[in-house]
């Protein structure tokens, strides 16, 4: 039997998105589903977010889907930010009660990770600044652990679920890497270091953050998301990853030469969007809390969130 679904599909710099409404997936399959609909005989995505109405406006309950394990995650920055997009830009507001005409929309987000809090800045039919809270992700990084481990030879970080790799210390240990051209020899070697990152940690979900402190477009820092090289899973930006990473760097004592506002806000910028090279011409703007060494509070928005299509698929 043929099961038609609609989506709106969308980006945060090139993190792939693709939303669905939780009424009209098959109860008990709604893992498999989104997964054969985030292939790239489909729709191709990254994650998928599926949708479901609390009866509250505003008030939004959502699974995410993430294709490479498959499973359910906690939490995903970019889907927050073309879920903000797309309740503003779509139909998919009008299922949920949100005023498309105000010029500020609060939402709230409930996921396995916790609520979490979107602000939405408007004009004229469109979202300009997508505010995500990520207090939940910042409490699950902290309970996870946060700490240094060395790993085939690197000193690496682990930020909760991610790992968390500097490339000056990558390249230093191993001068035969290309970071641009992620040549095989690259791909090996770090896919080594994941695996027995991930056999020593118990973290079953493949999350990487590979930094460095050579900016090129006004910035802080690069960053991208090599997550799972086996399978050439690389995200360009990706907003769970950049929180791990600004929580990785105070740990790491890399954030203090940033001098805080005098509520106690840094404001960590960080250059993405360049496919698999490091950086790129966007920006994610990460606010940090910070207060006895640790992170209190953090948020981000990025500078391009874009739909790219709605429509209807068949599986």
């Amino acid at each position: 039997m043929t099961m038609n679904f609609n989506f709106v599909r969308g980006h945060m710099g090139g993190n792939l998105i693709v939303l669905l409404r939780g009424d009209q997936m098959p109860v008990g399959r709604e893992l498999e589903t989104a997964v054969q609909l985030l292939a790239p005989t489909h729709l191709h995505g990254h994650e998928a977010g599926i949708l479901y109405s609390t009866g509250e406006p505003g008030q939004i309950e959502a699974k995410i889907a993430e294709p490479s394990l498959p499973c359910f995650i906690s939490a995903c920055g970019g889907f927050t930010q073309v879920l903000g997009a797309a309740l503003i830009e779509t139909d998919f507001g009008a299922l949920f009660d949100v005023d498309q005409h105000a010029s500020n929309v609060e939402i709230m987000l409930y996921t396995d990770g916790g609520p979490t809090n979107l602000s939405i800045d408007t004009y004229a039919g469109k979202s300009l600044r997508i505010r995500t809270n990520m207090d939940s992700f910042v409490k699950e990084c902290y309970d996870r652990g946060i700490g240094t481990s060395i790993h085939k030879g690197l000193e690496v970080m682990q930020a909760g679920k991610f790992l968390v790799v500097n490339a000056e210390r990558f390249k230093a240990a191993y001068p035969q890497i290309d970071l641009d051209k992620w040549d095989s020899t690259t791909r090996k070697i770090l896919s080594d270091i994941q695996h027995e990152f991930q056999d020593k940690t118990g973290e079953i979900e493949p999350n990487v953050v590979v930094y460095d402190w050579q900016p090129q477009h006004g910035g802080h820092v690069r960053v991208v998301f090599p997550h799972y090289v086996d399978t050439d899973f690389f995200e360009p930006s990706c907003g769970t990853g950049s929180v791990a990473l600004g929580v990785a760097m105070l740990a790491w004592h890399e954030l203090e030469g940033l001098i805080p506002d005098r509520e106690g806000k840094l404001v960590l910028k960080l250059e993405s969007g360049g496919g698999r090279e490091l950086g790129g011409p966007e920006f994610t703007a990460l606010e940090m809390y910070i207060a006895d060494g640790l992170v209190k509070s953090a948020s981000f928005s990025h500078s391009r969130v874009e739909i790219t299509s709605v429509g209807e698929a068949r599986l």
